[in-house]
C-alpha cells in the first residue's frame, strides 16, 4: 500500500509541475525570442550529458581517449549520414578498435 501511495503522489507531483506551465503558457503569450531559445535545450542538455563522458578520464580531462576518438568518428557519421543505426555501428566499432589501441 505505501508504494502505490508513492506512486500515485510521484505521479500527482509530475502532473501537477508539468500541467503548471501549460496552464500559465496557455494565457502568456510566449516571446518569439524564448521559443527560439527553448529550442536549443535538447541539445545543451545532451551535450551537459555526453561532453564528460567524451572528455574526463579520471575526474581529468584528456584528449587523448579511446571514447572520445568514438565519439568523433560517430559524430562526423550521424553528420554525413544522418542514420542512426550505421552511426551506433560505427562509434561502436571505433570504441573497440581504439580501446584495443590507446587503452581505456
Amino acid at each position: 500500500m505505501e508504494f502505490a501511495l508513492l506512486i500515485l503522489g510521484m505521479a500527482l507531483v509530475t502532473f501537477a509541475t508539468r500541467y503548471s506551465m501549460i496552464l500559465i503558457l496557455g494565457r502568456w503569450h510566449v516571446p518569439r525570442v524564448v521559443t527560439l531559445a527553448l529550442t536549443f535545450v535538447p541539445m545543451a542538455a545532451f551535450a551537459a550529458i555526453i561532453a564528460p563522458e567524451l572528455l574526463l578520464r579520471a575526474g581529468q580531462i584528456t584528449l587523448v581517449n579511446a571514447r572520445l576518438v568514438a565519439g568523433i568518428a560517430a559524430i562526423i557519421v550521424a553528420a554525413l549520414t544522418r542514420h542512426i543505426l550505421l552511426t551506433i555501428g560505427v562509434g561502436m566499432g571505433a570504441l573497440w578498435i581504439a580501446q584495443a589501441v590507446i587503452g581505456r
